[in-house]
């Protein structure tokens, strides 16, 4: 199953805060999702569960079976005029049927994508008039939601972690919530570790080339006959990086005979790089003499 199929199941097992919730989702599913204004209207869905909660609600609201296989379609005519007056235009007076005319509006056409891919909730809304009416209504929850149009249709979508979280918890009395934070947590945390390694990396690729040049130039001191003429600290500093080309400025100053700090081991190392850079001046000079 579909991370949505698994959402939309945890939903049809939601209860009805009030009476009126189940005409407030019936209302969500058929305006947004279903057909109400045809000759023979009709509801389908690829969710079994979601199917049959919208065919029980239809029982327990109006009396009706309007059951046909996999779908629902409505062909009492008396039924259809009721539903119609009923359902279309019907606004939740209650944050409780907000609640379920959104859950409703889910359960007909909506989707959302896994949380450990990507962060993405949407509802076909059918009309433009829909579409603001269902962000109006995601407003009064505390939820930001923007309009789209795909294909000649009306999408309403929300992209943060933050508000999917808040709509899934408000449709499923906190419980469908749950599974976007702790997959949101889990992101945070490999993202923190990824940010870590290549922090680590690029230090070690610094202290890399940091070390090879410092190695450069004693080597290129030496091979001048210039080394024995260096102060004796710049000279130990030299020969302990020679030694031990991978360790740090900080390890390196522990192994000095004063126990220098990581200042002191760059203020020295600078010093044998800059001998070793003015070696090529003086040479030339005495060329040009």
């Amino acid at each position: 199953m579909s991370f949505s199929s698994d959402i939309k199941q945890c939903l049809c097992e939601t209860g009805y805060d009030c009476p009126e919730c189940r005409t407030a989702e019936l209302a969500g599913v058929f305006v947004f999702t279903g057909r109400l204004d045809t000759q023979t209207p009709r509801f389908y869905s690829s969710s079994e569960a979601v199917t049959e909660r919208v065919r029980k609600a239809l029982s327990e609201e109006f009396g009706a079976d309007a059951a046909d296989g996999d779908r629902i379609v409505i062909g009492d005519g008396d039924l259809l005029l009721l539903m119609r007056r009923k359902l279309i235009g019907y606004k939740p007076r209650r944050q409780c049927c907000v609640r379920a005319y959104v859950r409703g509006a889910f359960l007909g056409g909506g989707s959302v994508s896994d949380p450990k891919r990507e962060y993405h909730m949407e509802f076909d809304t059918r009309s433009e008039q829909g579409a603001f009416e269902l962000i109006e209504m995601l407003g009064e929850l505390g939820v930001k939601a923007k309009k789209t149009v795909r294909k000649g249709r009306e999408i309403v979508y929300i992209k943060e972690s933050g508000n999917i979280a808040d709509v899934l918890g408000y449709m499923s009395d906190g419980r469908a919530g749950l599974e976007i934070l702790s997959a949101q947590v889990e992101k945070e945390m490999k993202n923190s570790i990824v940010r870590q390694v290549n922090c680590d990396s690029a230090n070690l690729n610094k202290q890399a080339r940091a070390s090879s040049r410092q190695i450069a130039a004693i080597k290129k001191i030496k091979a001048a006959r210039k080394w024995q003429s260096m102060p004796e600290v710049l000279r130990e500093m030299g020969e302990l990086r020679l030694r031990y080309p991978d360790i740090s400025m900080e390890e390196l100053g522990k192994m000095t005979g004063q126990g220098i700090g990581k200042s002191g081991v760059n203020h020295r190392l600078s010093r044998i790089i800059e001998y070793a850079e003015s070696l090529g001046t003086k040479a030339k000079e005495e060329k040009e003499l």
